[in-house]
């Protein structure tokens, strides 16, 4: 289990920030990496524009499992989640005034073992786990959080998780398709460059 206070998550959105904003400047990124924050461990950054008082979602790239230097894997998702997600086009320098911005570490999956598929619904908690899909070559993953802003049901975010992979949204009843769980510590700024919290995995702060 990693465990993080709220002093090195404040420090982590604060690099993937300065790590953004530097991308629409001539400057480096000017914040240094906290030398006790060398953990193993997956990292996703999520850019929400939340100007209109809606969650919009900009950018979400990340990496669920470790992957070298913790830091290196932060920089490569922040800019990754500002310039590179294919969903959307790239962030402004416009935008950098109206979005904000989420880091999410990733504790190592757990494969769920069940007797029959059905197992899973009484097996994964909505707002505290979040789900890896791998089925031959399609593949998926969805935030803890996801769920929670979308008040899906556990039926329901193992159907998107489906959806994403490109298959039917009932492929997850298939005993063949291996369904992982993680949990997620998340920091997230209140507003731009705003004051930076810890997500509670069942409330909005």
């Amino acid at each position: 289990m990693i465990l993080f206070t709220l002093k090195d998550g404040q420090h982590l959105v604060s690099v993937a920030r300065d790590i953004v904003e530097s991308l629409f400047s001539d400057r480096r990124p000017s914040l240094q990496p906290l030398i006790q924050i060398n953990v193993k461990a997956g990292v996703f950054v999520s850019i929400h524009d939340c100007s209109t008082g809606e969650n919009i979602l900009r950018g979400c790239v990340g990496f669920p499992l470790p992957r070298g230097e913790f830091y290196s894997s932060l920089k490569e998702a922040a800019i990754a989640a500002a310039t590179q997600d294919p969903r959307f086009n790239p962030i402004s320098k416009e935008e950098l005034d109206r979005v904000v911005i989420e880091v999410s570490v990733l504790n190592l999956p757990e494969l769920i073992s069940v007797a029959k598929p059905i197992d899973y619904l009484a097996m994964v908690k909505i707002g505290v786990d979040g789900l890896m899909l791998s089925w031959g070559e399609h593949s998926s993953l969805l935030l803890p959080q996801v769920a929670l802003e979308f008040n899906w049901t556990v039926d329901e975010f193992l159907s998107n998780l489906c959806y994403k992979a490109g298959l039917t949204s009932d492929m997850w009843m298939n005993k063949d398709v291996k369904i992982y769980k993680f949990s997620c510590v998340i920091f997230r700024e209140s507003e731009p460059r705003g004051r930076i919290y810890q997500v509670d995995g069942r409330t909005s702060e």
